[in-house]
């Protein structure tokens, strides 16, 4: 039985950590955003270019503020997971 509970918490810690790698990609992905926005409000005039430029900014923003609580919100449960491992004398992530 504690068998199947270790092999479960193995389980649940690849997933939390694959998440967490996603979220990290979530973050690039937003500051390519940035750096395209700043390409096209540097390079580009004109009223659509700049408003293209701001969107572009503006996305590549929220998406990391939202990547970055969600990372925060699965590295809490890490730790709780990090607090059950424990309990059967795992190591695992450390």
């Amino acid at each position: 039985m504690a068998s199947s509970k270790k092999h479960m918490l193995l389980l649940e810690e690849q997933t939390i950590l694959s998440r967490e790698r996603t979220m990290q990609q979530y973050m690039t992905t937003g500051l390519s955003f940035i750096g395209v926005g700043l390409i096209v409000l540097k390079f580009f005039f004109g009223s659509p270019y700049i408003f293209l430029g701001s969107l572009l900014l503006t996305i590549g923003f929220s998406q990391i503020v939202i990547a970055y609580y969600r990372f925060e919100k699965y590295r809490v449960v890490a730790r709780k997971l990090r607090k059950k491992e424990k309990q059967y004398a795992l190591e695992v992530g450390e």
